[in-house]
């Protein structure tokens, strides 16, 4: 079993994962020394200045005041320049550089409202991660990776059809609000994207087994890991990691063939002994 904290956080119940903690812990894996107190600290600055201005109730109020302080103080943007900088996914470097990819960015907005206890929820746009202030009476859509510029229904219809050319029709069920481990799930995958495009496979080794600790009914995570490994010569873990995938799969149309896989491995093992 993992000791590492991100999988440890993991194990508790959604509702109970702090955004911000799984966030710094996950970056870990990139910054090994990272302090973790230090960028909480920074996190809770933020909120008091935006608090300092005292803008109510009001969605839009509240948005216009925490949008002052984070694009206008302390510029967070998005880094059109180079967005598949993997840094632009790690919450301690977007802290940092005040540059991130449309989650991160987004992670610090929904971290400096939770502190203030404000209704702000994250939306699963797909292509695009944007957040959402609530009052009684209406909601606010935000862009954060666009300098927290406001959208419409129709904006968010013209990024879909930005993104896949017209083929994702947009859906209300987007604007509903996505817990911490869709959000998780949806930075690793952005990162595994990112290191399987550099061939980086020790990352995409690290990141597929943050994975399967953010969404451990998802099997697939551990049958990608153990093929991943396989290539890299490491058999006895590709091995572990297929059999774990056996045991919690309940789809047993493909049992004969990952069963055949294994039968492979543990002749290979047992060559090597």
């Amino acid at each position: 079993m993992t000791n590492h904290p991100f999988d440890l956080l993991m194990e508790l119940d959604t509702r109970d994962i702090r955004l911000d903690c799984a966030a710094l812990h996950l970056a870990r894996d990139a910054y090994p020394r990272l302090a973790l107190p230090t960028y909480l600290s920074r996190l809770d600055e933020i909120a008091r200045h935006v608090a300092d201005l005292r803008p109510g109730l009001s969605a839009t109020l509240r948005y216009e005041a925490m949008r002052q302080v984070l694009v206008g103080g302390y510029e967070l943007r998005g880094n059109e320049d180079d967005y598949y900088d993997p840094e632009n996914s790690y919450l301690n470097r977007v802290l940092d550089r005040g540059l991130g990819v449309p989650i991160s960015l987004s992670i610090v907005w929904l971290e400096i409202a939770r502190r203030l206890k404000w209704p702000v929820t994250g939306l699963g746009l797909p292509g695009h991660f944007i957040i959402r202030f609530d009052d009684n009476e209406h909601f606010v859509l935000v862009d954060p990776f666009r300098e927290g510029r406001t959208l419409t229904t129709d904006d968010c219809r013209q990024v879909l059809d930005y993104y896949f050319d017209g083929k994702v029709p947009f859906s209300p069920d987007f604007l509903r609000p996505v817990n911490v481990r869709l959000i998780l799930a949806r930075l690793l995958n952005n990162l595994r994207n990112i290191y399987t495009a550099n061939r980086d496979w020790k990352r995409v080794e690290t990141v597929l087994q943050r994975l399967a600790a953010v969404e451990p009914d998802n099997t697939r995570h551990l049958h990608d890991l153990a093929g991943l490994l396989y290539r890299q010569g490491d058999v006895r873990m590709a091995h572990a990691h297929l059999s774990t995938y056996l045991e919690r799969q309940s789809n047993t149309d493909n049992q004969f063939l990952v069963r055949e896989k294994l039968a492979h491995l543990e002749a290979i093992i047992a060559s090597l002994n």
